[in-house]
């Protein structure tokens, strides 16, 4: 397994079988499972969190 890499504030991450998936700032899969590392990072570049990305935080 590779290291993960981070794109657009999401880690890519390769899971234990191979695929490859977005983790969120919680440590969360937020989408995935993609069959290749380029896969999820193209995902990764445009993706948006509706729940909440992890660089649109801030404090109250």
């Amino acid at each position: 397994m590779s290291e993960p890499k981070g794109v657009n504030g999401y880690l890519i991450k390769q899971q234990a079988d191979g695929q490859w998936c977005l983790i969120n700032f919680h440590g969360e899969s937020v989408a995935g499972s993609f069959a290749t590392e380029r896969e999820a990072i193209a995902v990764a570049e445009v993706f948006v969190d509706e729940s909440g990305h992890a660089s649109k935080k801030t404090k109250r």
